[in-house]
């Protein structure tokens, strides 16, 4: 089965869209880099193929526009943001990667690893202000959550699948997902057949675990022929850069840059989606701090 790819299908059948994620190698580079035990590898694999999957439905193939999901929790895994863009490039993290380590379950319980909190979406499409828009945290199911916010802001019925599963050592075995949306003058009996499928019987998780392919996969669940109408390759690719976290250095407080100058001597940044680490000498800051003093 081909990995890290967005697929695009239609029915026409049916008059409903829908979209594949899959992702496993890209979930483990994630894995990797921000070491996540299980609880925090599963919530963060879910939001992952939630932001995927709605990205492939809300931004233009190709372009610089982002979508993102961030989720603030009460529980301990605190927080979990995942961004997507319109080439494919895809970064993330989870607020406390080592969550198990708190809960000390004998078995996985993502509802309370998240607890009461809510879901902020936001698409980027290069306008002047972002749009965003927040969900409370209702089912504590990833899933069903983001089915939640797709109806009550979106008003778009949904069906959303989300597989993420790893072993007793922690490596993905499976990860994917499968959002089907309706158009408005989709029949009203199609979500709520292809939702009774899904209650009875079907699981992704065993059709991945089967290295079975997606078309099919989608086929069986839906009952009908699909169509598919232009893919993505995905890719964990951050954007950060030295120049960027200069800006941002730009806007700290005069004060503060003065602290970093005289007691640290510099600065040093970590990246908190891909960990990479950058270096600000007392030379630059300075510079920094002498062009914010000419401004004032």
């Amino acid at each position: 089965m081909e990995d890290n790819r967005c697929i695009r299908y239609i029915c026409d059948a049916y008059n409903i869209r829908i979209y594949a994620a899959l992702t496993k190698t890209l979930l483990q580079e994630l894995v990797s880099i921000h070491n996540t035990t299980p609880h925090a590898t599963i919530a963060m694999g879910r939001t992952l193929n939630a932001a995927i999957l709605l990205a492939a439905s809300s931004i233009k193939p190709d372009s610089a526009d982002t979508f993102s999901i961030n989720i603030n929790c009460s529980g301990p895994i605190k927080e979990i943001v995942v961004q997507v863009d319109g080439k494919g490039n895809v970064r993330g993290y989870v607020g406390n990667p080592a969550v198990d380590m708190e809960l000390q379950l004998d078995t996985l319980n993502i509802s309370k690893a998240l607890g009461a909190g809510v879901i902020t979406v936001t698409r980027d499409l290069g306008l002047k202000e972002p749009y965003k828009s927040v969900s409370p945290i209702i089912y504590g199911d990833i899933a069903k959550d983001i089915a939640y916010y797709l109806l009550e802001s979106e008003q778009i019925p949904s069906a959303v699948i989300l597989a993420v599963n790893c072993n007793k050592e922690g490596a993905i075995t499976r990860s994917g997902g499968i959002l089907i949306q309706t158009f408005p003058n989709t029949p009203v009996d199609v979500i709520n057949k292809i939702e009774n499928q899904l209650q009875q019987s079907f699981s992704l998780d065993k059709q991945l675990e089967a290295d079975n392919n997606i078309k099919d996969v989608i086929e069986e669940l839906i009952g009908k022929e699909i169509k598919e109408i232009g893919w993505l390759q995905l890719q964990h690719r951050c954007r950060c850069s030295k120049e960027m976290l200069y800006g941002i250095l730009e806007s700290v407080q005069i004060r503060e840059l003065e602290d970093m100058i005289h007691k640290d001597h510099g600065a040093h940044i970590t990246c908190i989606f891909c960990k990479k680490e950058y270096n600000f000498s007392e030379d630059e800051l300075k510079e920094i701090l002498f062009k914010k003093v000419k401004v004032h």
